[in-house]
């Protein structure tokens, strides 16, 4: 596995890459704003391509809409978004990217709309370390037998996390940021998407996933 370090510096040097796209997609919403009425973003898609969203990641590996790292800012129109849709990636923010991020999200979102946010779940993790349930634990992307070394695998993915939430902390930087409304979510329901939620993971009796919504 590629060693962390290595790892942000590739995504630096992708962040200033993707530098002309965003000034690129933001001169095009000014100039030439969107005929339709719906634009629904998936941040930070990675593998997963939605349809009906427009796709954004800084990998060119993937399959995207818009090739850019969000961390150079959301290059549209504010109140011009009617949904915003990320699993699994605002941990990857320290928490002053991930403060301007969700601003950000807060301005393009159009009143009423909202931002449904999948992250590792805190205190499932520290519940599964306290009952000392070893199938709850991934040994990716290392393998530990300490309890200690597997629920530090799962929070902190070896350097690649830089943030841990609870629902309590995710709410507090949401409403930080300027959301009026955060609620806690499960997948499959969803008060943004109703029956076309996107899926992430079964459900389980200690769900890895922390389901949040939050509306501008």
């Amino acid at each position: 596995m590629l060693h962390q370090r290595r790892k942000d510096l590739i995504f630096l040097l992708l962040q200033k890459a993707t530098l002309p796209n965003y000034w690129l997609k933001r001169s095009q919403a000014a100039l030439f704003p969107r005929a339709e009425n719906t634009r629904h973003l998936h941040l930070g898609c990675g593998t997963k391509y939605l349809s009906g969203f427009i796709n954004v990641d800084a990998n060119p590996r993937t399959k995207v809409d818009l090739w850019l790292d969000i961390r150079c800012g959301l290059p549209f129109a504010s109140r011009s978004v009617d949904s915003i849709y990320t699993a699994h990636m605002l941990e990857h923010l320290y928490p002053y990217e991930l403060t301007r991020l969700l601003r950000d999200c807060f301005r393009v979102l159009k009143p009423g709309s909202g931002l449904r946010a999948v992250v590792p779940n805190l205190a499932s993790a520290v519940l599964a370390y306290q009952e000392r349930r070893p199938e709850w634990f991934h040994n990716w992307p290392v393998e530990h037998q300490s309890w200690g070394g597997k629920f530090s695998n799962y929070i902190f993915c070896s350097g690649q996390h830089r943030t841990a939430f609870d629902f309590e902390y995710l709410s507090e930087v949401l409403y930080n940021a300027g959301f009026r409304d955060v609620q806690q979510s499960s997948e499959g329901h969803s008060n943004i998407y109703g029956e076309l939620v996107p899926s992430f993971e079964p459900r389980e009796d200690l769900p890895h996933s922390l389901f949040v919504e939050a509306f501008a």
